[in-house]
């Protein structure tokens, strides 16, 4: 909840132009009092800035995007920009780097990443959902899983609607443009994939190689990349600090209930340092995954029965930070890409 501050202060906070790197932000930041932050943070969605400040920042083009430098030689890049808070990861080998999903396509991500490498860039799609897909026309070599709803999803390009419904979500489309002086898109346009994996496939990048896991439940074109030399695991939409959705009317909990014990068990055996996820934080801890596998295991079994419903959507939470959002018995899921948290 927005403390009660000053309407001027509001503004000032609001329309302060441009701020939206990571330096800007910090500067921001630093000159603003403990009420001021937690008024910005509850403008920007809740953004924990604090722990984002733990990583160096990278300056890049624009004032759409901020960059981080991560353990094990990754970048992520992030849209702190909206309410999804959604993340990409730049994975250089010595060949080539992967860049594990492309955020909405509200800007030009490629600017952004030929300014932090100069290798050949393979985009590789988490999962098609329009946040992790929508600046995928602006390269030239696009994953995905191979599914044919990815497939076409793909091709075709977020919809107008979902576009729509992030935005006005988060704030106004005038208080966006204003502040970021950006001008949004009434279409983002899609790609037709280049190339699809399978499970267990590896992405050689030349002295780095990433592992490929299918971990459907989410959404069935879902997948985890496992970076077993450097201990990493990217885990997409499937696991991050905040409320997991499984609402939708392509979602299963059983596959997602396998697929987080499949992806633990994994991350164990591998010995993984740093578990990466594509919302809110950047990255959380392999024991940290770990519970949320026990944690489904038990709602799966009933074991768990602590929940609160709204709307017809149960939410059952693991600690402050972690929860998952199913329907509730008679409830139907969400129909077709939509994001919209249910209300």
């Amino acid at each position: 909840m927005i403390r009660k501050i000053g309407a001027f202060l509001l503004a000032a906070l609001l329309f302060a132009a441009p701020a939206a790197g990571a330096q800007e932000y910090r500067e921001m930041m630093a000159n603003t009092t403990r009420e001021e932050r937690e008024a910005w943070y509850e403008i920007l969605n809740n953004v924990d800035f604090e722990a984002w400040m733990q990583y160096e920042d990278i300056p890049v083009p624009g004032n759409w995007f901020a960059a981080y430098r991560l353990p094990g030689n990754v970048i992520v890049i992030v849209e702190f920009t909206h309410e999804q808070c959604v993340c990409s990861f730049l994975i250089p080998g010595k060949d080539k780097a992967l860049l594990l999903d492309t955020c909405t396509g509200i800007q030009n991500l490629r600017k952004v990443v030929e300014s932090l490498t100069d290798l050949p860039v393979l985009v590789l799609n988490s999962h098609d959902h329009f946040d992790h897909i929508g600046g995928n026309s602006a390269f030239d070599e696009v994953w995905c899983y191979h599914d044919a709803n990815a497939i076409r999803h793909l091709t075709n390009g977020p919809t107008k609607k979902e576009l729509q419904e992030i935005l006005q979500r988060t704030k106004s489309l005038a208080a966006l443009k204003e502040l970021f002086e950006v001008e949004i898109p009434d279409k983002i346009p899609g790609k037709a994939p280049t190339g699809t994996v399978e499970d267990g496939q590896i992405i050689d990048l030349g002295g780095r190689k990433l592992e490929v896991i299918h971990t459907p439940g989410h959404q069935p074109s879902c997948i985890m990349l496992l970076d077993r030399e450097n201990r990493l695991l990217f885990t997409g939409d499937m696991f991050y600090p905040g409320p997991m959705y499984c609402q939708f009317d392509d979602s299963s909990f059983p596959d997602y209930v396998k697929s987080i014990r499949k992806a633990a068990g994994m991350a164990r055996e591998a010995g993984v340092k740093e578990v990466y996820t594509s919302h809110n934080l950047p990255a959380t801890e392999t024991e940290t995954l770990c519970d949320f596998a026990d944690f489904l295991e038990r709602i799966e079994s009933g074991a768990f029965r602590d929940y609160t419903v709204e709307d017809g959507f149960r939410t059952y939470s693991m600690n402050k930070d972690i929860s998952i959002i199913l329907p509730d018995d008679g409830t139907e899921p969400v129909s077709g890409f939509s994001m919209v948290h249910p209300e």
